[in-house]
């Protein structure tokens, strides 16, 4: 059985080729009831932009569910957190290792970073076809 996750958004334009849907992202303090006496609610609005689905016919400000298999939301949970962390740990130990001052150790850690998100950019093209949202 694929799990699946899930967010109910608003249509907010449409192109030839894609749909921007606004979603309310929420974190797990939002749905609390005490939330306004610790402020540690968050809410944020998020523009996802997903190809456009010739088999549906959408309007803008339509009220739409997307979702997403929890198999690919994990992909990119790797991609955005698991593998910048070993990045960085990793350039921190080797550079500790080579008795690289801490701060040029810092920066250079840090700097080790610009590679992978550069790459990350160059092939974003390719890694929106592995993420596959659905209208419904």
């Amino acid at each position: 059985m694929n799990q699946r996750i899930s967010h109910e958004g608003i249509v907010t334009s449409i192109d030839n080729d894609s749909v921007q849907i606004k979603i309310l992202s929420k974190s797990a303090c939002a749905s609390c009831n005490i939330k306004g006496a610790c402020n540690m609610s968050e809410m944020k609005e998020k523009i996802i932009s997903i190809p456009r689905p010739e088999d549906k016919n959408l309007s803008i400000g339509q009220e739409v569910n997307i979702s997403m298999e929890l198999s690919q939301a994990n992909r990119a949970v790797i991609f955005a957190y698991l593998i910048p962390v070993i990045i960085l740990v990793s350039m921190i130990f080797i550079l500790n290792a080579l008795k690289f001052d801490e701060g040029i150790n810092a920066l250079l850690s840090i700097g080790s970073l610009i590679p992978y998100y550069l790459i990350i950019f160059l092939f974003r093209d390719k890694l929106k076809r592995k993420f596959e949202y659905e209208i419904h």
